[in-house]
């Protein structure tokens, strides 16, 4: 009955039908979120929740969606990757980022995040020091900050500490870290906002 499934820096997590949350492996910022910091060595259920759609592991934290388009975070949050404002050092188990309910898409880098909502605008949040949010700067963003005022995007990955996303036009556009050509823009310079 497992439907999703992704793997970060060294914990897992996964969807089942029923919508549950499940996740197991290294633990020691709470990226598995089951209210501790023990390595799990197979699938424990997070929580009791059955609204969980989407989810998303970094190097050492965990995003997820609800259906009722909340957004959910866990894990490492030294750089504000987590999205909920601060830096404290982690969280354990999983706590809603902001109020907001369109959400539609996440996706969890090394040590930042990357979101969509559903009228097609792009956040950010966390580590920016090779300019993997977007937004023009290499500061770190313990909020979600939006990205430009574009309101085409349809689809993001974070890489490591590089962002790759694509516009509802089929344009692929590339941020971030490039010191081995990964934003395919023929160069190894970094970029702090996003190109075509």
């Amino acid at each position: 009955t497992w439907v999703a499934v992704t793997a970060g820096g060294s914990h897992t997590v996964a969807l089942k039908s029923s919508g549950t949350l499940w996740a197991w492996g290294a633990n020691s910022q709470g990226q598995v979120g089951n209210g501790n910091t023990s390595t799990a060595y197979s699938p424990v259920q997070i929580g009791s929740d059955t609204k969980w759609v989407s989810v998303s592991a970094g190097n050492s934290h965990t995003m997820a969606l609800k259906s009722d388009g909340t957004l959910w975070a866990w894990g490492n949050n030294s750089n504000g990757q987590l999205g909920d404002g601060g830096t404290s050092s982690y969280r354990t188990s999983p706590a809603q980022i902001g109020t907001d309910t369109t959400w539609v898409s996440v996706s969890a880098g090394g040590n930042h995040t990357v979101a969509l909502k559903s009228d097609g605008t792009l956040w950010a949040w966390g580590y920016n020091g090779q300019g993997q949010l977007g937004d023009g700067t290499t500061t770190n963003q313990p909020s979600p900050v939006q990205i430009g005022t574009e309101a085409t995007w349809v689809a993001i990955s974070a890489g490591s500490s590089h962002t790759m996303a694509v516009k509802s036009d089929g344009t692929v556009w590339a941020w971030g870290y490039n010191g081995q050509g990964q934003l395919g823009d023929g160069t190894t310079v970094y970029k702090t906002s996003p190109i075509q």
